[in-house]
């Protein structure tokens, strides 16, 4: 009887046993899903879970191994271990060494028109600005086949080396009179007075849009001046005819149109010293036809 007896206890025993075998291999991997999740800061807690302190407690000791140890955890990323945290600040380009690049200044050009600044020294480098006709740029003097380095913002940047001058474009630079005459006026015209402006500082009085002619369209400037000064002014803006655009000159009843003779021919009268242009020097242009 005692063996019968024995033999009912010793069988659930042994289920005993093997009930928590079975618990075991059941929360073991458990245990190390929840341990990989703890290291890479994934806990999740619901407030009002009856297992909100223990747990509370491994997600702080695991956030603050991960924070003591994060240079481990970031070498483990890489071999793809634990999944790696990005860093924005290692994303951002570094500064530009401003300083070193003024040091490579050697110079000044201008632009002889509207330049295109590119990153690298080829045409498919990106276009990152654009420099404006007559605007200046520093230069490093550093070349490579048809482009010259600049110095942009503080960073070296290449543009084509034909579009830049060693000297102030004519026409460029604004008049120290203001740019009120200036308003309606064509691409050429104003060239035509920046130019007269620069180059004869005494004058101070010109004529600009008005409701006739090609002054109505923005293409026709008054210089106004009599005398020798004109007379300079005249051979001055025949000169520089093609760089500034002009189609023809009209001064003391003479016009000179190049397109059709190379010398000045007389007007018939017309009535009176301004009607005839006797003082002031009257300008046509294309409009924007400027050669450089």
């Amino acid at each position: 009887m005692a063996d019968h007896r024995h033999s009912k206890h010793a069988a659930p025993r042994r289920r005993s046993r093997r009930s928590v075998s079975l618990l075991t291999r059941a929360v073991l991997p458990t245990v190390g899903v929840l341990s990989v999740a703890v290291a890479g800061g994934a806990a999740i807690l619901h407030e009002g879970s009856p297992v909100r302190t223990a747990a509370a407690s491994t997600s702080a000791s695991g956030a603050a191994s991960v924070a003591k140890h994060k240079d481990v955890f970031a070498a483990s990323a890489s071999r793809g271990q634990v999944p790696a945290t990005v860093s924005r600040s290692a994303e951002r380009p570094p500064l530009p060494d401003v300083a070193a690049a003024k040091k490579k200044i050697e110079g000044l050009r201008y632009a002889t028109g509207d330049i295109k600044i590119h990153a690298d020294a080829k045409t498919s480098s990106p276009v990152l600005a654009t420099v404006e006709d007559g605007d200046s740029v520093d230069i490093t003097g550093e070349t490579n086949g048809k482009w010259a380095q600049i110095v942009h913002n503080g960073v070296t940047r290449w543009v084509e080396a034909k579009a830049l001058a060693v000297e102030e474009p004519m026409g460029t630079a604004p008049c120290p009179t203001g740019s009120g005459v200036e308003r309606g006026l064509r691409p050429d015209t104003i060239k035509v007075y920046r130019a007269v402006c620069a180059k004869f500082p005494s004058i101070v009085s010109y004529g600009g849009m008005a409701g006739r002619g090609e002054h109505g369209t923005g293409q026709a400037l008054d210089i106004m001046v009599s005398g020798d000064l004109g007379n300079e002014v005249a051979a001055y803006l025949q000169e520089n005819r093609a760089e500034l655009g002009i189609e023809y000159l009209i001064w003391r009843q003479r016009i000179w149109r190049p397109a059709t003779s190379s010398a000045w021919r007389g007007m018939s009268d017309r009535g009176g010293a301004t009607a005839n242009h006797m003082d002031h020097v009257h300008v046509t242009t294309y409009g924007s036809s400027a050669t450089r």
